[in-house]
Parts: structure tokens; sequence; C-alpha cells
């Protein structure tokens, strides 16, 4: 018959015990101390910490143990009972194991003496990890109480290995995180609340030219922190040490660094937050962007200049895709970049080669590049003649490739070219092609030619504008002006002028344009035509305009904000007279009426005017203590109200509420109700629902108090009629009330009663009775 399945074999379990690493190092203390505990309690002359493996048991601790036992610290499993509690998951006890059938041939009864015996389950994590037992060489009987000391014990066991293996854990953790902080490339630095470093390691040191034993224990900031940024970082301590919340944990920050020699640099790091011992600590892991810097910029740079090319500069895919459409391109071809991305080049552009299509292809494909002249055609249905160089490359997938195509428009040189002499070819390209307006005018005023800039400065094509008087697009008011430094320029008074005037846009709104004036003579000196060179500064000067303006906003907001700071001066002497007011002008004669008082409580009165003068008391007090409140709460800086919470007996304070209001009125409210509440605050606000009951709802008719597990509920009943609807959403705001109800009053009371609710962790709210009246509530946290 097969050997039945030992839970003692169990690889798992096995793999377990060894996991504690108990078997891998000298007693702990903690269960020496169970050991030598167990065996003083019980009596017993060995107690033993056993842990179960595969062939043997090994005693992580012991007492009592023979030689040679003892010095070797285990023994084999024919030597073992705890194998039997391991196996059996459960408490094993004898009094005398010569007389079991299971035990009676074990050797440890022999060789050790083990006779009587009594041993409870190790549990880690689910697992029997051995036995925690009591020996004794002579027959016993084990108690009930023994046995629960044994077992409580062995739970304390289980507990200890659990910290020795957690503890074992933590510092083979910790070996890896600074054996990786000591390898890592980035710079690792770890500050306290304070701002002191309490780790740096080795590319710290290396990036910012100290060493650990230089940064640990330094204030950051002049090691590494800008001088501009300091204010800012001990600002944010702060802020962390008297909130607990830090704004930058966990985001991904860019800030300039300075290292030992006061080079700065641009670095990049993450910062967290963590709790160490109840302390506080930063941890951050930085390093140099410098040279992401000067790429970024580089391309930046690049992109710019691709950007600023008068050429067309374009990425097609080898489809014809367009993946790339410079402000060139746009200019050129009048089709703005996304409206040109994503379409077929050829297509949008009607491209026609001066041979074939599939020619060029195939020349990219065999050369990687093609160049030569072709006919494209603008988004106004106008075509023009380009000079293109194609270019194969691999695209950034690097899978493929895709065609940059580099675009000069060359046709106004060749119009120029069938008009002009060659001599004038040179001049005429750099005519046409110029981003800034240029027109020669005749000397009779009419224009002889223009370049593309001023055409499409003033909205009208350069053939449009040819043979026309200059005058007819300046705006009237600027014609004169013009006129008188024209004749200059013939009188030979001056070489050219510069003006600023308007000229009328296609569409009629008026461009603001910066012009020159320079008169061409001849050899001889003859005046031959006028050159003008035009630049657009409608932007500038609405900009320059629009600066005026809001400099001028901004000094009368200055002078409204040195009106309101006048204003708030005001108040706050305004503050501070009510401050005085209730201290003095209130007090002294409150702190009389309680003096009198006071000789009237301790004087022989007859009975009804002993209830009389405590209520005058009580009432006296009260105003003293809301007093005293009030001047705390002008003394604060803060916008919103704060107060300090008690234990507060609900029902007590309550009937308190009812006797300051004057007021029977049943009240229901569970004997062992507590809230956490101000008691004056309390008080003040369940008398202002009584009161505005007895104003608005003919008295309250009932207090009733409901509990929660987090909040309880209090809640004043009265069968009036009722707040209107239109009121109700503004039932808690500064000066709502009734109109009509005959009452007097501030409309200031719910506010109050609001503010010190929140104050105090709760809230107020209003609902109709059922089937009539109101309910007032108020909602304070359960203490």
């Amino acid at each position: 018959m097969a050997e039945p399945r030992r839970r003692v074999r169990d690889p798992e379990r096995v793999a377990a015990v060894r996991g504690t690493g108990v078997l891998d190092m000298p007693e702990p203390p903690g269960l020496g101390r169970l050991t030598r505990l167990a065996s003083r309690l019980l009596g017993s002359p060995t107690a033993l910490v056993s842990l179960v493996l595969d062939d043997r048991q090994v005693f992580a601790s012991q007492v009592g143990l023979p030689q040679p036992w003892a010095d070797l610290g285990q023994t084999p499993l024919s030597h073992s009972f705890c194998q039997h509690v391991v196996d059996d998951d459960a408490p094993l006890v004898v009094s005398d194991a010569r007389l079991v059938d299971r035990l009676k041939d074990n050797l440890a009864i022999p060789e050790i003496g083990v006779i009587a015996y009594a041993g409870m389950p190790i549990r880690v994590d689910g697992e029997v990890l051995g036995s925690f037992c009591a020996i004794d060489g002579k027959p016993r009987d084990w108690s009930a109480e023994d046995l629960a000391v044994l077992q409580d014990l062995a739970a304390a066991v289980g507990t200890e290995i659990e910290l020795v293996r957690a503890a074992r854990n933590a510092e083979e953790t910790s070996a890896v995180v600074r054996r990786i902080l000591e390898v890592s490339q980035d710079a690792y630095i770890a500050i306290d609340a304070d701002g002191h470093v309490v780790e740096w390691n080795p590319a710290a040191a290396k990036l910012f030219g100290r060493t650990r034993q230089e940064a640990v224990g330094e204030d950051l900031a002049p090691l590494i922190i800008p001088e501009e940024y300091r204010d800012a970082h001990y600002g944010g301590l702060t802020r962390v040490r008297t909130t607990g919340e830090s704004k930058l944990a966990g985001q991904r920050i860019e800030l300039p660094a300075i290292d030992r020699e006061g080079r700065r640099f641009p670095v990049e790091f993450t910062l967290q937050a963590t709790r160490h011992s109840g302390r506080l600590v930063f941890h951050a892991f930085l390093h140099d962007i410098s040279a992401r810097h000067a790429v970024e910029i580089e391309l930046r740079r690049q992109a710019e200049l691709i950007d600023a090319a008068p050429a067309a500069i374009i990425v097609r895919a080898p489809d014809g895709t367009i993946r790339f459409w410079n402000t060139g391109a746009e200019q050129m071809y009048g089709w703005p970049a996304a409206a040109a991305r994503g379409r077929n080049i050829h297509r949008l552009l009607a491209t026609v080669f001066p041979g074939s299509a599939a020619a060029v292809e195939r020349a990219l494909a065999a050369n990687g590049r093609w160049e030569g002249e072709v006919t494209h055609r603008r988004s106004d249905g106008r075509s023009i003649v380009v000079l293109s160089r194609h270019v194969l490359r691999p695209d950034s997938g690097g899978a493929g490739h895709e065609v940059i195509e580099t675009s000069t428009d060359i046709t106004g040189r060749r119009h120029a070219e069938e008009r002009l002499a060659a001599s004038e070819r040179q001049f005429r390209v750099q005519f046409h092609q110029s981003t800034v307006g240029q027109a020669i005018v005749g000397l009779d005023g009419l224009v002889q030619h223009v370049n593309e800039a001023y055409a499409r400065m003033i909205g009208y094509s350069p053939e449009q504008l040819i043979g026309r008087r200059n005058e007819d697009y300046t705006h009237p008011d600027d014609r004169a002006e013009g006129t008188l430094m024209t004749a200059r320029l013939f009188a030979g008074e001056q070489e050219s002028y510069e003006r600023t005037k308007r000229l009328v846009h296609a569409d009629g709104h008026l461009v603001d344009v910066h012009i020159g004036v320079r008169l061409v003579r001849d050899a001889d000196g003859v005046p031959v035509n006028l050159i003008g060179v035009i630049q657009d500064v409608t932007e500038q000067l609405r900009a320059q305009r629009e600066r005026d303006a809001a400099e001028a906003v901004l000094a009368e907001r200055n002078n409204q904000l040195e009106l309101a700071n006048g204003e708030l001066q005001r108040a706050n002497l305004l503050k501070l007279d009510l401050m005085g007011m209730l201290s003095h002008d209130i007090g002294t004669p409150l702190t009389s009426i309680i003096g009198y008082g006071e000789l009237l409580v301790e004087s022989d009165l007859p009975k009804p005017l002993e209830a009389s003068t405590a209520k005058i008391m009580s009432a006296a007090r009260r105003i003293d203590e809301l007093r005293h409140n009030v001047l705390s709460m002008c003394t604060l800086s803060e916008t919103r109200l704060r107060t300090d919470r008690h234990r507060v007996r609900l029902a007590e304070a309550l009937r308190d509420a009812l006797d300051a209001a004057d007021q029977q009125v049943p009240l229901s409210c569970p004997p062992s109700a507590e809230v956490l509440v101000n008691p004056a605050h309390l008080r003040q606000i369940v008398v202002n629902f009584l009161s505005n009951a007895g104003k608005y709802g003919g008295g309250a008719t009932a207090i009733e108090v409901t509990t929660a597990e987090l909040s309880t509920r209090i809640a004043v009943h009265d069968r009036g009629p009722g707040v209107p609807e239109e009121l109700r959403a503004h039932l808690f705001e500064r000066y709502t009330r009734a109109g009509d109800n005959g009452a007097e009053g501030h409309g200031l009371g719910l506010h109050i009663v609001a503010s010190l609710a929140e104050a105090n962790g709760g809230s107020v709210g209003y609902q109709p009775g059922d089937p009539a009246g109101s309910v007032f509530c108020l909602t304070l946290e359960s203490a």
C-alpha cells in the first residue's frame, strides 16, 4: 500500500520554511525570549522552536536540549515528534510517548529523553512551518492552561518569524535599491521637509561636482538651485510642512540648475514624496538635458529657416501624398498647409512635367534626385512655372522612402525675360521674388512694374495694377503729402523719402504701409522713374494701438485698485472699531450685569426671583461668550470662519438651547447622541431656528434628532405657511427674507447659521413640512 501524501514533504511548504531566512542566521532574540518564557511558564525543562524540512528538523531557538543535539541545532526526522504536528496541521499532546503507537519507536525517546510532549503548529501565511513545543523527560499530564499558554506563544513565534522575514526582505530590497542608485545614470537626490540632503548617488556627485560626503546634511538650495529660484523652493517646503501636500510631486519638471563651479544648465526631473518613520522625504531623479535643448533649439532654428524660406518646401510620399507644406508653399500656391496635407500633390497642383511623370519617378529611383522646370496651378487657378528639385530619402520610420520637393516660382522671371533685356534678368528675379512689396512708377504716375508681395498686399494681381495710377490705391487724405515729397525729389532737395500711409485694399479695407521712395536718374541726371519699397505695417500699428489702449486701461485699473485699497483700509478700521466696541462698550456693562447677578444669586431671594435671576445670569453669560466668539472671528486673517469643536452631549445642549430661547418644545433625542461642535455655535444655530419658527411659522412644534454612523441630523419643525418656493434656493444667502410676513429682520440670521455650520464641519438645509409647515435641519459630524 502506498504511503499517504505527507505535508512535511510538500516542496512549497519546504520552500516557505527556507524563505523565512531564519535557517541562515543566529538565533533571533525574539524567538529566544519566547522559548525561555515557555520553559518558565510551563515548568518544562526543554522548549523548542522546531522548523521542519523534508529530511530534518532545525531548532531556530532552544532551551534545555541535551548534547550533542544542542550544538548541532538539528536532528533527522527519525528523532522528530514535530513532523507529526506538520503532517496533521494540528497540535500534538502526549503524556508518555512510550505508550503511543506512532511515537514509541521514535529515536527521540531513548537518545534525547523525550517522554512528555506538547507541540503547537507554527503558521506563517497559511503554511505550517514547524512546531513550538515543550518537552519533559518524565510522564506528565498537560493542563488546559499549559496548552493555552503554549498556543499563544506559538502564535507569537509565527509573528516573530514574519518580522524576521520582513526585515530580511527589506534589507535585501534596500541593498538592491542602493545598488541601482549607485549604477544609475540619472542623478538621485533625496531631501527632507527642511530641504536638507539625505541621499546623493554617484551620478549626482558627477553631475553637480560634489561628493556624497560634501552634500548629505547640507541645504540643497545653495548646492544646485539658481539663486532666483530659491525663494520658490523654500516657499514650497514651507507649504509642505504646513499642509502636508506637495504640488510638484509626481510631475515631470524642467528647470535650470547649477554645479559646484556655478555652471548653469537645464535638468529634467521627476519628484516623488514618501514618508519614512513619520518623516516626509522627497526623492528626485535628475538628468542633464543640455544636449536635448541644443538639439531642440537647432531643430527649431532649422524649422524656422525652412518656414521662412521663400521657396516652397514640400515633403510627399512616393505616391504623391503631401506630408509637409511650408509657409513658402502656402504663399506660392495659395493653399494653407491644413488644406494641402493629405492631398495628392500632382492632382492638387495639376503638375505638368517637361516629359512624363513616369520618367521623373524612374530618375528618382535610379539617381535619388531629379531637377527641372514644371508648371503648377495655384489655388486661384493661375498657372505658374517653378524650378523644382526632387530628392529621395528614407522616411522617418526607416521602413520606406519619401520625396522632398523644393520649388521656386520662376514665372515672373520667365515673363521678365520675354519683356526685358538679358541685362535686367537678375534684377527682375529679385524684384518678383521679394517678400517685400516693390513697385516701379513712371514719371506720369502710372505703374510700370509691381511684385507679387505688393499686389498681394492690396488684393490684386500684378497684371491688374500695371498701367494704373498708384495714387488710385492711396487713401485720399494721404495723397497730398506724397505729392509734396515727390516734388522735393525732383527738386534735388533729397534723394529719397520714407513715410507711412494708407492703401485701399481691393475689398475696401485699409492697409497701413511704410513706403520708401527713390527717384532714379540716368547718367545725365535726368529723372527716369520712381522705385518704391512697401512694407505692410497694419498689424504692427494695430498692436501699437492696442498696447496704448491696454496701457490706458491698466492705468485706469491701477487708479481703481488704489481706491479699493483705501476702502479696504477703512473697512479694517471699521473692524477694529467693532472689536473695540465689543471689547469695551459691551463688555463693561455686561461685566457689571454678571457681577451684580452673581451677588443676587448668592443672596437669599424668593423662589420666583431665584429662577428669574438664574435666567438673567444664563443669558448674560451667553452674551459674554458670544462677544468673545465674535472678537475671535474678527481677529482671524482667513476669509472663512474657523472654530474649535468639542464632544457635546446633544440632548443636554438642545435643552439648554430651549431654555435660552425660553420655549417649551417636544424634544426627541437619543440619550447617547453626541456630536463634534462648538457648543456656543450649536446653541446659536438652534436658537435661530426656534426664533424663526416663532416669527414665521407660529412657533416650533418639535425637535427631532436622527443619528447615523458618521453624521447626526437635528430637525426643528413648525406648522407655519412654509418658505415660498422662489426663496428656497437663496434661503441661506445674505439679506434673504420673506417680504410679506410682517416679521422684522435683516436677512442675515440664516446666512450666519450656514457659516457657523460650515465652520463646524456641518451643513444646514430646509425642506417643506408634511403636510404643511417647515423643517430646518442642521447636520453635524457624530462623535
